[in-house]
């Protein structure tokens, strides 16, 4: 009793300290009298997954309450309410998620907690997450860190297996990954998947293209727009002759058609992050299970990544050192990533989580009994850093309306691109100038 009595006012005192901005201790998040209630705000479906790890965080935290401000919304709607409580000085929550391809918008924020600096010292971390990510989460100056990486997207074909046996194709994982290893082949599997008006191989043509670029990393640390890439004129040209052949359903791959595309057959296939097979188990085709399995990226592309998130805690919390707990043991704790990942195939970007066979060397049933997550986490294991700037949001929306656009106007691979290329450089070039003077405040631009 005296022992606890002690520990629990060691603790108190810990917390206090934190919160006063003077500890050198790393916040251990018990508060010691009663039971603290913080917020926790994202968009779905994070909140199922964290859900299903709460048993243990509570094990380990039986004072802390997590109160979770999930809305309906995407991602983007949550990122300006985010943006928006940080520059008003209130409203955020205790822990905010920072969707991956908005970390450059926020990482130089000095709204939210360095988590380089004390009580936090997360830079212990760093050799544990995947360098792709955690370098995401680096202020300009690489100074301070404002984010901890959540989950990655390792970048795979999910695609239907009754479609592919029915018109004759190969459908184990393996056999239909060197069928659509070259151009040819995809153009092969999409005329055979193919019924007029019926059913597809992709949403979108565009989506091909849009593979070269999943990674988010269009512009060089000169800030030169990057779009020229190896092999992007012959992905091109599939992508024309794919559209000109109907083969893709010609809608907005992210649209309303192509979501139900899912469930009533229409849709063959779907180039996505792991974090997909979540949705589909839950939202998109619940009752699918044993007709999808995953397979490499369609054509000569290198694995490549799309997505995850990132949280990260505003400097308003009142509640800093319980929401460090929640934090590091959501994301930097084996048993904390692989609940999540188990309910929602967030895929971790913390390695130790990796080494349990238990949870990666298993059949998913809904896959047809596929070792699904030994693939992703090979694809994630190959992944190196990138550039990121808060101009790759905009540019990734150019993408698709550019290649429908120069379809619709009749030009070839290389008047697409050179499209492309304008249609981001015009979309960006406030974004351009800003970007510079984020570097200059950092002292990394001259």
């Amino acid at each position: 009793m005296i022992k606890n009595v002690i520990k629990r006012l060691i603790v108190l005192l810990l917390v206090c300290l934190a919160a006063a901005g003077c500890s050198k201790k790393e916040p251990d998040g018990s508060s010691g009298s009663g039971t603290v209630t913080i917020t926790f705000g994202g968009w779905p479906s994070a909140d199922e997954g964290v859900k299903a790890a709460l048993d243990g965080f509570k094990e380990q935290y039986p004072n802390i309450d997590i109160e979770f401000h999930f809305s309906n919304s995407n991602s983007g709607d949550y990122m300006q309410l985010v943006q928006t409580a940080l520059s008003a000085g209130a409203g955020a929550e205790d822990v905010v998620s920072i969707e991956g391809g908005s970390i450059a918008q926020f990482r130089d924020s000095p709204a939210l907690e360095d988590f380089l600096s004390p009580p936090y010292n997360a830079e212990k971390y760093s050799n544990d997450f995947v360098a792709y990510k955690w370098d995401q989460g680096y202020s300009s100056d690489r100074k301070r860190l404002a984010a901890i990486p959540w989950d990655m997207g390792p970048v795979t074909l999910f695609y239907r297996t009754d479609v592919f046996k029915e018109v004759g194709l190969p459908s184990e994982p393996g056999e239909v990954a060197k069928l659509i290893s070259t151009w040819d082949g995809v153009l092969d599997v999409a005329e055979k998947v193919y019924i007029p008006g019926k059913r597809w191989l992709l949403p979108s043509a565009a989506n091909l293209y849009f593979e070269i670029f999943m990674n988010r990393d269009y512009y060089d640390r000169d800030l030169n727009l990057v779009i020229e890439r190896p092999g992007d004129m012959e992905c091109l040209d599939t992508v024309i002759a794919m559209r000109k052949n109907k083969w893709d359903m010609n809608v907005n791959f992210l649209g309303a058609e192509a979501m139900s595309g899912f469930a009533n057959g229409s849709l063959a296939g779907f180039l996505c992050g792991s974090w997909l097979g979540g949705m589909l188990k839950t939202a998109l085709d619940p009752g699918g299970a044993g007709h999808w399995k995953v397979t490499s990226l369609l054509g000569p592309v290198p694995p490549t990544n799309w997505g995850g998130s990132f949280l990260a805690i505003p400097r308003q919390s009142r509640h800093k050192a319980e929401a460090w707990a929640f934090i590091s043991y959501m994301l930097a704790s084996e048993r904390g990533q692989n609940d999540i990942f188990k309910a929602i195939d967030y895929f971790p970007a913390y390695k130790p989580a990796w080494k349990d066979d238990a949870i990666y060397d298993v059949p998913d049933p809904y896959f047809g009994d596929q070792h699904t997550k030994v693939m992703w986490r090979d694809l994630a294991a190959q992944l190196r850093p990138v550039y990121t700037t808060i101009m790759d949001q905009n540019a990734e929306n150019q993408l698709e309306n550019s290649v429908n656009a120069g379809i619709e106007k009749g030009l070839d691979a290389a008047g697409i691109r050179a499209l492309f290329k304008q249609n981001v450089e015009t979309a960006n070039a406030e974004l351009v100038r800003q970007q510079i003077e984020i570097l200059k405040d950092a002292g990394v631009w001259e």
